[in-house]
């Protein structure tokens, strides 16, 4: 009987070891490249490919701007949705909600872990005060993704390791000022875009926090502080107005005159995965179906169409509506080039062999549900990646055109109606639109949504925008109770009743 307690006695002591090798919170720490590989680890949640996934289909597919598209399983699959009528089980939720929590779980292990390490550690104070103030803004970013799905939900402020810490939901407006309290604690100890080597274009910028602190301070209303957060913006000289509009979305156009925080990726071969790749899942999504190896997915509506053409807005709708025809004549240019030395030969055969083969093509083409795609997002064959999952174009997540809109929206507010003109009226000169000098009240409120609806058209704002402003009621199926998508059900259940449904839902 001795014998069997001194064993018990050991096994116990055995159990409150720390496996050996493991590290943990408490001692990874200990130097500025554990630091950095840390902040690297809180940005890598925004590079899972159902991130980037439900950015389009929450601020796209939900709007009038597209529809989901794809087989008619996959839009069968989103229509609930889509329709306003998504229920608390389905997979887009449970993701759209646990995807940005983990970011949240890895950015505050970062500020934790960093803000106890001796400054000696670190090239200098300046560094380890910049690693804290991106993982600020990273935990900030992921917040504004979820309060703009769900509304209410908790705030997760400091790093949690207590698994009897219970954190209950915050209404959207308190998520809304903690999310410009870390931006503004953030803010002070970011450099300047100019101050980056090219090496790390990518990196949070003191213009990004300022750029998301005009947005969320946009969403609050409060208009001074979102007015004054873009004009510091445009005062420190750091971006520009991209006067070739398309050129931003092409892999040329990449870290350019008018990008503020922009998510990069690369063709990596030896990262191939589903769910671990440095490449751009989301150009898999939106390449025209079976005539590519994309899923066609995200699809601009005629709506849209027809919203570029009232403004005679060529440039833009160019830019960001990949026709059919265009489609056929990147895809099949092989074939065109066929059938032109067809018919240069004069030989009624070859022409007719030529055309057949050029219709076999084009059949190839399916689920051609609105006769458009996303441009923003479409890659030529010979820009394409072998490995369908890596390809090489990047997400543009904060343009400093937006920057102009929200200072513009914002001037109207105030009120200074001649500052929100001007301001709009810059942006459509570069766009090679004609000035509206004699547009007010109402009306230049509109004209600026409109701005805001054509520039950032397919960038994942148009029904959060609409939500915002109080306008979604135009969408089929939209109600007030249904503004938010529904809490995951098996987070409400893991949190004892902490989590709560949204109003619509229960």
């Amino acid at each position: 009987m001795l014998s069997a307690l001194g064993m018990t006695s050991c096994e116990d002591d055995f159990l409150e070891k720390d496996k050996l090798g493991e590290e943990t919170s408490g001692t990874y720490f200990v130097n500025q490249k554990k630091a950095l590989a840390s902040l690297t680890a809180a940005h890598t949640d925004m590079k899972d490919h159902r991130f980037g996934w439900f950015l389009w289909a929450f601020g796209e597919t939900l709007s009038d701007n597209a529809i989901y598209g794809g087989s008619d399983g996959d839009n069968a699959g989103f229509e609930p949705l889509k329709t306003f009528s998504g229920t608390p089980d389905m997979f887009q939720v449970r993701y759209k909600w646990q995807i940005p929590y983990r970011g949240i779980n890895k950015a505050s292990q970062t500020i934790a872990g960093v803000e106890k390490m001796e400054d000696a550690l670190f090239d200098s104070p300046e560094l380890k005060k910049r690693i804290i103030a991106e993982a600020r803004f990273l935990r900030a970013f992921y917040h504004f993704e979820l309060v703009k799905a769900f509304g209410s939900m908790p705030i997760i402020d400091h790093l949690i390791t207590d698994p009897d810490d219970r954190i209950g939901m915050s209404e959207p407006e308190a998520v809304l000022k903690f999310i410009v309290t870390e931006l503004e604690l953030a803010e002070p100890h970011l450099p300047l875009k100019e101050d980056y080597d090219s090496k790390d274009l990518g990196r949070v910028t003191k213009g990004a926090a300022r750029a998301y602190l005009a947005k969320a301070n946009l969403y609050l209303k409060n208009w001074q502080s979102a007015y004054d957060w873009g004009k510091k913006m445009v005062d420190d000289g750091q971006y520009q107005l991209e006067a070739d509009y398309a050129k931003m979305f092409t892999l040329a156009g990449e870290h350019g005159a008018e990008s503020i925080f922009e998510l990069s990726f690369h063709d990596s071969p030896t990262e191939s995965s589903a769910y671990r790749n440095n490449g751009n899942f989301q150009t898999l999504f939106q390449l025209p179906r079976n005539i590519t190896y994309g899923y066609g997915i995200n699809l601009p509506t005629q709506d849209l169409a027809d919203a570029f053409d009232a403004e005679g807005d060529v440039i833009r709708k160019d830019a960001t509506l990949l026709t059919t025809d265009e489609v056929y004549e990147f895809e099949l240019a092989d074939l065109y080039n066929d059938l032109e030395e067809a018919i240069e030969s004069g030989d009624a055969e070859a022409i007719k062999e030529a055309n057949a083969a050029l219709d076999k093509g084009k059949a190839k083409l399916t689920f051609n549900r609105t006769g458009f795609y996303n441009q923003k997002m479409y890659l030529k064959p010979e820009e394409r990646s072998a490995n369908l999952r890596n390809n090489p174009n990047n997400i543009r997540l904060m343009r400093y055109a937006e920057v102009y809109l929200i200072m513009a929206e914002a001037a109207y507010h105030i009120p200074n109606e001649g500052e929100a003109r001007n301001l709009m009226n810059e942006l459509r000169e570069i766009r090679g639109l004609a000035r509206k000098e004699t547009v007010s009240g109402s009306d230049l409120l509109d004209a600026i949504y409109t701005e805001r609806r054509l520039e950032l058209a397919m960038e994942n704002n148009r029904y959060h925008d609409l939500v915002r402003t109080n306008r979604a009621s135009i969408l089929p199926g939209w109600t007030e109770a249904k503004k938010y998508w529904p809490v995951p059900q098996a987070e409400i259940d893991n949190s004892l009743g902490e989590i709560v449904q949204n109003p619509g839902y229960n």
